[in-house]
């Protein structure tokens, strides 16, 4: 059985428990479904997008141990890249291997049952990337596009915050 993590706001724990975690479904988006991670032995890689969904809304995230078959097919790949279609015994492979493991996700097709989720648990502290994996020591884009609606983007777009 292939572990998961899948982060989520911790005020939808109570339906989460009685119903489990629904396909998030919109228009733009390519791909409907349960987005997830592999466990792996690197904390860091495996709670990546911890960050980058605290610095949008600011909520108050969980996370939750995610079993799923070995054979169920899964969807992998970079954040706004093309995904492949792979077991998910093979997604968890794939990522303990890759070189920059920054930035993938998994996303299953169907909605995680209750009897499916092992654990909610509060990660111990916020880790991952923001804006993007490779933004380290990077000044973010300060254009009016790239800057609309995110949090302090008047600042950055006036010079008045440093990267």
């Amino acid at each position: 059985m292939a572990q998961f993590i899948h982060l989520l706001d911790a005020n939808d724990v109570g339906r989460i428990r009685r119903t489990g975690i629904r396909v998030a479904k919109a228009r733009w988006r390519r791909f409907n479904g349960v987005f997830l991670f592999p466990l792996t032995e690197n904390f860091v890689v495996s709670h990546q997008w911890m960050r980058e969904l605290r610095r949008g809304r600011g909520q108050n995230l969980l996370a939750a141990r995610i079993r799923i078959d070995d054979g169920e097919m899964v969807l992998l790949g970079k954040y706004n890249g093309e995904h492949m279609e792979v077991r998910a015994a093979d997604a968890i492979g794939i990522v303990r291997e890759h070189v920059d493991p920054l930035g993938l996700e998994v996303i299953l097709p169907r909605s995680v049952k209750p009897k499916e989720i092992e654990a909610l648990y509060r990660p111990p502290k916020v880790t991952g990337w923001r804006f993007y994996p490779a933004a380290r020591g990077r000044r973010p884009c300060t254009c009016d596009y790239c800057q609309k609606g995110e949090p302090f983007g008047r600042r950055l777009r006036d010079g008045g915050l440093t990267a």
